[in-house]
């Protein structure tokens, strides 16, 4: 008789739990439930995060040592994947240096299915530092050549977060991201990710742009990718090359991790 698999132990890395997120948080929680189906999927949060900083990479740095501390923590507790559920993916590859498990990225992720949909890809990030973070991203990535040039819908992370309870907030976020998908469409996109975990989340509750161009639902993709990259593993896929760029370091590093 064949026995069903046991489902995946996985985690979502969100950013800090903060008073007057929990619209928001209980939106991420129910999305990435739905995404995963029969699968556990624990969210990850860190006791303390600059979010008036989120999309500035000064102020994503200090976050990746609590980021990869937390994930330590997931893995030894017998999480077997993880994603990092950030549009700009910190401390992915990081990350990968250090663990033996799967660990996904939003941006990675959710431009490389991008790129399987449409043959020009356009971003949508939420601030107005976000594009040229994107632009350094996509040459990290190898797809600059498939990208156009993103464009900022210019809303602040705690204004997306208010907008979960301002309607009047709400509508001019929905304006604000429609202007920046019909930008991208005048570039030449075909297809357009939201390069932001708490915009995703926003527009999956308000509703997405209808401009004519799809725009990827980026936390229920990365999900998916969270999911395939665990049942791979399980299989005895490789998943992480220790050859070259991850390389891992010597077991001090991964010691010293604090979680």
């Amino acid at each position: 008789m064949t026995v069903a698999p046991s489902p995946l132990r996985l985690a979502y890395q969100s950013f800090g739990q903060l008073s007057g997120m929990e619209p928001y948080q209980d939106l991420l929680e129910a999305l990435v439930g739905t995404a995963a189906g029969e699968h556990d999927v624990e969210i990850l949060r860190l006791p303390a995060t600059a979010i008036a900083g989120k999309g500035f990479a000064s102020a994503q740095a200090m976050d990746v040592p609590a980021i990869l501390g937390s994930i330590g923590s997931a893995l030894d507790r017998g999480v077997e994947a993880i994603a990092i559920g950030n549009g700009f993916d910190p401390g992915l590859w990081e990350a990968r240096e250090l663990f033996d498990a799967p660990v996904v990225g939003m941006f990675e992720t959710v431009a490389y299915r991008a790129l399987r949909v449409g043959w020009r890809l356009g971003v949508v990030t939420s601030g107005t530092s976000g594009p040229s973070r994107i632009e350094e991203l996509a040459i990290r990535y190898g797809i600059s050549g498939r990208l156009v040039r993103p464009a900022a819908a210019g809303i602040t992370v705690p204004g997306i977060v208010a907008a979960f309870e301002d309607d009047a907030l709400a509508r001019q976020v929905v304006a604000d991201v429609e202007r920046a998908v019909r930008i991208l469409s005048e570039r030449g996109a075909d297809i357009v990710l939201v390069a932001s975990g708490a915009l995703d989340v926003f527009l999956d509750s308000a509703g997405r742009p209808d401009v004519g161009l799809p725009v990827l639902p980026s936390v229920s993709i990365v999900v998916h990718e969270l999911v395939s990259a665990a049942r791979m593993a399980r299989a005895g896929l490789p998943f992480v090359s220790r050859v070259g760029r991850f390389a891992s370091p010597p077991p001090q590093i991964r010691a010293s991790l604090k979680g």
